[in-house]
């Protein structure tokens, strides 16, 4: 028998490689690991081990099991390393995170048993779908840091972040995977300069990761980045033709963030990528919370370029604004001449006026808080924080120009090309938009931390981060579910035209569960 790990010749009846001591049996259905876990299918193999579908006898669960790689097994002191960093593991419970439940011997073999996730890894979401579209790709990734803060928070670096290491699940919820095995592993990387070992992937190497520097969670922080650029253009930021080449590119190129290569990542979103992967480790995020406040943040902002990029007009359009304003010229140069005559001159009412908004909507309270997530140490958002904007900012009055319309003190002749309603008027000063009807619809932000399953009116909307939810103007009754927290309840009135956002911190202003 020909091993897999290292190639080396071995008896057909051997169970273990004798020269890297890599197990040479292969589990198929109904193989029992550990005597309690019953192998039920393969899920599959990577450069740590295989993954199996498999039931645990003890808890008559489904589990995922994966059996270390030999040679990885059999490494000096792994044995010890893994209890350790399982140890740390099992203390994490968040729902962005894949729980891991215990490690074991069952002779040759090392296994980790797992929370089995039923869903599609964020690398195979892309290869599927291409870039996602911004606001889902900022809650993905903010599911993603939240994930990574639970893992921070109990010492575990994960040091291989990558698409293929976050699983989608069957809700839509991302799950951080492999957090606990890959930051003792050796073996598997290129070795560096001083005789250790890189571990992780070229394209998701922080620089101190590349050169084969220590690194805490800001590495991690860093690969994160490339998640999000990765989820907003379909492809990583740095690929060379070698892996060297890709490592030299994390060390000395800049992030693609201007220009064509950046078109489909939104403006509100590049200074949490050009923070998130500046080549210096002290200058990204100070933890993954805060960068998880600043993509939510970004996906609150609405993207610039979609409110000032006005779409080009179709011909048909076109054709349409020319008869609509021969018509009107037409009118108004009937009435002037019916005035000329002697006829009734218009009322106060009567006279054509730009109607402008109301001033309490051209511009957001006094007192909401205007913060940007982008500034060297992202804030944290105020608890269970409610404030209002308008939907669309209106665009300051313009200077006024001569208008092409006579006033009734004005009663000129018209020219003979306005008689013929073809000339076209020019360009006065837009008006402000009138204010929203009392039915036009209002909308709800719901901003969460962990996360939390949103319910508005006893109708489920989904989890956070969701869009912004359009409502009737009036009061509405809004519950925060989170399996960690009590419910949280809170009334609030929508107003016509307006966003209300609700920021809510559960860890503060929420009631935790008893366990």
């Amino acid at each position: 028998m020909i091993c897999p790990s290292c190639g080396a010749a071995n008896d057909d009846a051997a169970e273990v490689c004798f020269t890297c001591r890599a197990v040479l049996s292969v589990l198929t259905r109904g193989s029992i690991v550990g005597g309690r876990y019953e192998i039920l299918s393969p899920l599959g193999r990577g450069g740590m081990g295989a993954v199996y579908r498999a039931h645990d006898r003890v808890l008559d669960e489904t589990v995922a099991l994966k059996v270390l790689r030999g040679d990885v097994a059999s490494a000096p002191e792994m044995p010890k390393r893994f209890r350790s960093e399982i140890k740390l593991a099992r203390r994490v419970a968040h729902p962005n995170v894949c729980r891991i439940y215990e490690y074991g011997e069952d002779g040759p073999r090392q296994y980790i048993s797992m929370e089995l996730v039923e869903g599609t890894n964020l690398k195979e979401v892309l290869k599927g779908r291409g870039a996602l579209p911004p606001a889902e790709a900022c809650g993905l990734a903010a599911q993603v840091a939240d994930g990574l803060e639970a893992i921070h928070r109990v010492g575990i670096v994960h040091r291989d972040l990558k698409t293929l290491n976050v699983m989608i699940d069957a809700h839509g919820a991302a799950k951080v995977m492999d957090f606990g095995i890959a930051k003792k592993v050796v073996g598997e990387g290129t070795p560096a300069p001083s005789g250790s070992y890189v571990v992780g992937s070229p394209e998701y190497m922080s620089p101190e990761q590349a050169r084969g520097q220590p690194v805490d969670f800001r590495s991690d922080i860093y690969a994160l980045g490339i998640i999000v650029f990765e989820l907003f253009t379909g492809r990583v930021p740095f690929r060379g033709d070698t892996p060297v080449a890709t490592l030299l590119m994390h060390l000395e190129a800049p992030p693609p963030l201007e220009g064509p290569a950046a078109s489909a990542i939104p403006l509100s979103a590049r200074p949490v990528l050009r923070k998130a992967l500046a080549k210096d480790p002290d200058e990204r995020y100070r933890s993954a919370r805060d960068m998880a406040d600043a993509l939510r943040a970004a996906t609150e902002r609405p993207d610039p370029r979609s409110a000032s990029a006005p779409k080009p007009s179709s011909p048909r359009g076109r054709s349409r604004l020319v008869l609509a304003t021969a018509a009107l010229m037409t009118i108004g140069v009937l009435v002037l001449l019916y005035r000329g005559r002697g006829g009734p001159l218009a009322t106060p009412e009567e006279t054509a006026a730009p109607v402008s908004a109301p001033a309490s909507l051209l511009a957001a309270p006094a007192s909401s808080p205007s913060v940007s997530p982008f500034s060297s140490t992202a804030p944290t958002p105020p608890s269970a924080s409610i404030h209002r904007r308008v939907a669309a900012s209106p665009k300051p009055p313009a200077t006024a120009s001569p208008s092409p319309w006579p006033t009734p003190t004005q009663a000129a002749a018209p020219s003979p090309a306005a008689v013929g309603g073809l000339a076209t008027p020019v360009p006065s000063a837009s008006p402000s938009p009138a204010p929203p009807s009392p039915e036009a619809d209002g909308w709800l932000l719901v901003l969460a931390r962990p996360y939390a399953n949103v319910t508005v009116d006893d109708r489920p909307q989904g989890q956070t981060p969701l869009a912004r939810l359009a409502l009737k103007p009036g009061p509405h009754s809004v519950v925060l579910s989170n399996p960690d927290y009590q419910d949280f309840r809170r009334k609030v009135t929508i107003r016509s035209g307006e966003v209300l956002t609700l920021n809510v911190d559960l860890a503060t202003d929420g009631v935790r569960r008893a366990r």
